[in-house]
C-alpha cells in the first residue's frame, strides 16, 4: 500500500466518518468530565475539513493535505480540542515536507511531531492522565516497527495494536496476548 496524498484523503474522509459516527459517545464521555460537547466539535470540525479538502487540487502532498487539517480544527473547533489537535496536525504536517508518499520513517515523524505537539500545547508528559498516555506508545510502537524494517502500512498497525495503560488501573496491556492476532 502506497502513503501518498490519495492515501491521506481516504484517511481524513475515515477520521471524519468515525467522529461523525460516534460523536454521541464522545460527548457522553466528556459529559462524564466536562460539559458534554467534544463530540459534537470533532464532528463539526471534521464535516469543515471535509469540505475544505474536497477543495484541494489533486496534486496537493501529503504535508498540504495534512496542513489543512490543522488550520481547520484550530478555527473551527472549540475548548482545548481545536488548539490541542489542530498543534498535532500542524506539526506532524511540518515533519513531512514536501514527499508525496510516505515510507516508515515518514510515518515516525509525522506521529512523533503530532504527539510533540500535543505535549508542546497542552504543556502534558507522559503518566499526566492526558492523551499524550496513549500518543507516546503509540508513537514508541511505531518507531519500534520501522527500525525493524516494517513498511509504512504496518508502522501504522504498530501504533493500532499497542493498548495503552489504563488510567483506573495503571497497568499496560501490551503483551502479546493482549494483542489482536496474538
Amino acid at each position: 500500500m502506497t502513503l501518498d496524498s490519495t492515501w491521506v484523503r481516504a484517511w481524513i474522509e475515515r477520521t471524519a466518518e468515525v467522529l461523525t459516527t460516534e460523536r454521541h459517545t464522545l460527548s457522553e464521555l466528556d459529559r462524564q468530565i466536562g460539559d458534554g460537547d467534544h463530540g459534537e466539535n470533532l464532528a463539526r470540525g471534521f464535516a469543515a475539513v471535509r469540505e475544505r479538502i474536497g477543495q484541494t487540487p489533486d496534486d496537493a502532498t501529503p504535508a498540504t493535505l495534512v496542513k489543512l487539517v490543522a488550520t481547520t480544527l484550530i478555527s473551527t473547533v472549540g475548548g482545548a480540542a481545536g488548539p490541542l489537535l489542530g498543534t498535532a496536525y500542524l506539526k506532524g504536517a511540518a515533519a513531512l515536507g514536501d514527499a508525496s508518499e510516505l515510507d516508515a520513517r515518514a510515518v515516525v515523524a509525522l506521529l512523533t511531531a503530532a504527539r510533540d505537539g500535543v505535549v508542546l500545547r497542552g504543556k502534558a508528559e507522559t503518566g499526566d492522565k492526558t492523551m499524550v498516555d496513549a500518543w507516546t506508545p503509540a508513537v514508541d510502537a511505531a518507531a519500534a516497527a520501522a527500525g525493524s524494517g516494517a513498511p509504512p502500512a504496518d508502522v501504522l498497525r504498530a501504533c493500532l495494536l499497542y493498548t495503552s495503560p489504563s488510567p483506573r488501573d495503571g497497568k499496560k496491556k501490551n503483551d502479546a496476548a493482549s494483542r489482536p492476532g496474538s
